[in-house]
């Protein structure tokens, strides 16, 4: 008998919750199915990059912004900002030993203190301006992932990987005629 009045009581909440009309502000969210197919993936940038010139120079400093518009690099060293168009870029290589953080604040010191816990992998063809440098400081970006960059089954494994460990960038190539780069990076 508890039980019968219980589920009368359930029913009636229900009932009354259904009929409620939905606020026209909140209309686009009721209605917006979940994207399962597409992940922003947090991705640590070390402190000290090695930018690799067409030309055969280089140039060093931390990463602190990539114009998706203006299709330059932005890198930054002793206080002075140098902006590289992504034109005359090889690649970006970043130092092993270099610091990086996790987005919880934490360190990571590649190579000597902390060791990779999983393999290298490569993203190639993701549109330039799905990749965002959040937080230059702590060198936090994030990059949106999605097929036919990656498929959907390789971003539930990301995903999976990226719980309880941290993206750590190894290197980035630009394909500025394209307007897409190519990312390794190696969870820690």
């Amino acid at each position: 008998m508890a039980i019968l009045v219980m589920a009368a009581a359930i029913a009636g909440n229900i009932k009354t919750v259904i009929g409620q009309d939905v606020k026209r502000e909140n209309f686009l969210l009721a209605q917006t199915p979940v994207n399962a197919d597409e992940l922003e993936l947090g991705v640590a940038l070390p402190e000290l990059a090695e930018v690799m010139l067409k030309g055969g120079e280089s140039s060093s400093g931390r990463v602190i912004g990539i114009d998706a518009q203006g299709q330059a690099l932005s890198i930054r060293r002793n206080d002075k900002t140098t902006t590289i168009p992504l034109s005359q870029i090889k690649k970006v290589v970043f130092k092993n030993g270099a610091l990086a953080y996790r987005s919880n604040g934490r360190q990571i010191i590649r190579g000597e203190r902390d060791r990779p816990t999983g393999k290298l992998v490569t993203w190639s063809g993701i549109p330039l301006n799905t990749f965002t440098v959040k937080n230059s400081t702590q060198g936090q970006a994030v990059v949106k992932l999605k097929p036919p960059v990656v498929s959907t089954a390789q971003l539930r494994g990301i995903q999976s990987v990226a719980r309880n460990r941290q993206y750590v960038v190894d290197e980035i190539q630009f394909n500025s005629q394209q307007r897409t780069i190519t990312i390794l990076a190696k969870p820690y």
